[in-house]
């Protein structure tokens, strides 16, 4: 189907939530225009030049139905879970410390439109992205956390999407007043034996000295296709930390837009991807440090196995007058198979003097020395490549700051090797 102003306005604007607001109207009415302008980017979009969007090109419009799969028990044991199905709210189960909000947006939309009006599709970073223009087009729910200046959440939150058929495109938004503290686990999972999409954006708006957290963790179907693109603002003294683990899904992007705009801001972003059969995932990172007194750094490590691909890049920027950053990057891949392939593509915009700039990518295999080590004492070989394999990934895990997190991270990592 090829999408018009016209044919969105016919189709589709006039039954999302929130229809009835003239500035969301407007909104989504120009973001649709947006893509419409442009559609799918192809791989002549250097952005795009290692993923291929071909096969999802005739399910964006795929309309979803109403079945319900098994809602899965909650990654942690507190009671502060969202659940949606196929991108709409189902369920809400929730006890937070006063200060902090946490609703589905189609709620916020109905109720409390104020929450979300100076925020909701403004960060500059995705206003001429196709897919996230394609999402605030589309999109008919997803989560917004507000936390109140010095509002601070003793436990993550997790929301759980749950996907099964058609395109969903989840639209979430963060509000971390000043001084606030929050980890959010984004949990996306699927049915083995059914084919989606799914389009998701989350949009961070951090105060001065707010701390957020945000852990991903993507178990799609393994004939699905996931795209999430996260982008925020952050200003003095404001910490920002992102961990991605890559599992399922046939073809996978995260895509990461930080600007630090004040000083002392700093950004963690790490993550790793574990690829199998003929995945693929690609991971684009965008750093901006737009002052001085910034500080970022980058970690990220996957493992290959039959004829998977995988794809890095990550691109740090050093604004002109800011002098006296920090931004460090790493990416390492190990190649299970002599059919799996890695493209990686470190890069470094620098604009500035007084920098302390570093970035690195390796790809190989496991270390023969050290697998022939663990034999000679006995080991055998699968369980001497997992401990390997373990080691390898262990410095990135380590990285995660909560551990209740890091614990359902190293379990699910395990989980992955043994199968």
């Amino acid at each position: 189907m090829m999408l018009t102003p016209e044919t969105y306005q016919a189709d589709y604007a006039s039954k999302l939530p929130g229809s009835g607001l003239p500035w969301l109207a407007d909104l989504r009415a120009d973001a649709a225009a947006r893509f419409a302008a442009t559609g799918l980017p192809d791989r002549k979009v250097e952005a795009w030049r290692y993923t291929d969007l071909k096969p999802i090109k005739d399910q964006i419009f795929a309309r979803h139905d109403t079945k319900l799969g098994t809602v899965p028990p909650a990654l942690l044991a507190n009671n502060n879970r969202l659940v949606f199905n196929n991108g709409k709210l189902l369920e809400s189960m929730t006890d937070l410390p006063e200060g902090v909000q946490l609703l589905g947006m189609a709620q916020v939309m109905s109720v409390a439109p104020e929450l979300i009006a100076d925020h909701l599709g403004q960060l500059a970073a995705l206003k001429d992205l196709p897919l996230p223009s394609l999402n605030q087009a589309m999109s008919q729910d997803g989560y917004v956390l507000v936390l109140q200046p010095g509002a601070k959440l003793a436990q993550p939150i997790e929301i759980l999407f749950l996907n099964h058929t058609g395109a969903s495109y989840p639209r979430n938004l963060i509000l971390a007043g000043e001084g606030s503290e929050a980890a959010v686990i984004e949990h996306y999972r699927g049915q083995d034996d059914e084919t989606y999409v799914v389009n998701a954006v989350t949009e961070i708006f951090a105060g001065p000295g707010a701390d957020v957290r945000r852990y991903k963790i993507q178990r799609e179907s393994q004939l699905s296709n996931h795209i999430a693109t996260v982008a925020g603002q952050f200003t003095d003294g404001a910490r920002f930390e992102n961990f991605d683990l890559n599992l399922g899904g046939r073809l996978a992007r995260s895509e990461i837009h930080v600007a630090l705009q004040g000083r002392d801001a700093a950004a963690n972003l790490n993550g790793i991807y574990l690829l199998r059969d003929r995945q693929h995932c690609d991971n684009a990172i965008n750093m901006d440090h737009v002052v001085g007194a910034t500080n970022s750094h980058q970690d990220y490590r996957g493992i290959l196995d039959d004829r998977s691909h995988g794809v890095f890049q990550g691109k740090i920027t050093v604004r002109p007058d800011a002098q006296g950053i920090e931004g460090h990057q790493l990416n390492k891949t190990l190649l299970l198979s002599d059919k799996a392939e890695m493209d990686s593509k470190p890069e470094l915009e620098i604009l500035a003097d007084d920098v302390k700039c570093s970035h690195g990518a390796t790809v190989g295999e496991l270390d023969e020395t050290g697998l022939f080590y663990l034999r000679s004492r006995g080991i055998p070989e699968w369980e001497a490549r997992r401990l390997l394999m373990t080691a390898f990934v262990a410095q990135t895990l380590d990285k995660i700051a909560d551990q209740d997190v890091r614990g359902i991270m190293d379990r699910l990592v395990t989980d992955w090797m043994a199968s």
